[in-house]
């Protein structure tokens, strides 16, 4: 006989699996463009971008989002001013994907609720325990951001192989 607190688990973690699921393929994909920007950037046509791909995937997300917003303030200071406030919420989208995977941990370890449209992770810190709960809402609000960032970073990405083949081609004509 199954007991009704492993079904719940089960479905309960089933839930959080869908949550996770539908989210870190757009976080995944706004990593790739992240990487895709750098790499046009600081490796050009030189081969470059063979090594860059090779040591970007040691990186964590927020490293990630360091550097190509340091890449940006720098080198172009006029995208780094248009999308300064919609890129710093990347910050956000590695908040979320932390807290989602520590969901996962503790659906394995104990449910802490029997409400299939909300999650609770307990989160320790400065020697303080909290409970943050991840609800539909919050969920669907983070994908909502995650295709925002999707469209903003693609801009940027065009922006900059634009600046790349005007500089190439004004190169050639030298």
């Amino acid at each position: 006989m199954v007991e009704e607190k492993d079904i719940y688990s089960e479905e309960y973690g089933d839930r959080v699996e869908i949550m996770m699921g539908s989210f870190s393929a757009r976080m995944l994909h706004l990593e790739n463009l992240m990487g895709d920007i750098m790499s046009r950037h600081f490796c050009s046509a030189n081969g470059g971008t063979l090594f860059f791909s090779l040591i970007t995937p040691q990186m964590s997300f927020r490293n990630k989002i360091n550097i190509l917003m340091n890449m940006l303030k720098i080198h172009y200071k006029d995208i780094y001013t248009t999308y300064d406030s919609d890129l710093r919420k990347l910050h956000e989208i590695d908040h979320y994907g932390n807290d989602l995977v520590h969901l996962m941990l503790a659906v394995s370890k104990q449910v802490h609720k029997k409400d299939f449209h909300s999650a609770q992770i307990r989160k320790s810190g400065n020697g303080k325990s909290a409970i943050r709960e991840i609800d539909k809402k919050e969920h669907e609000s983070k994908v909502r951001l995650c295709t925002k960032l999707t469209t903003i970073l693609k801009k940027i990405q065009t922006d900059i192989i634009g600046r790349s083949y005007r500089s190439d081609l004004s190169d050639d004509s030298q």
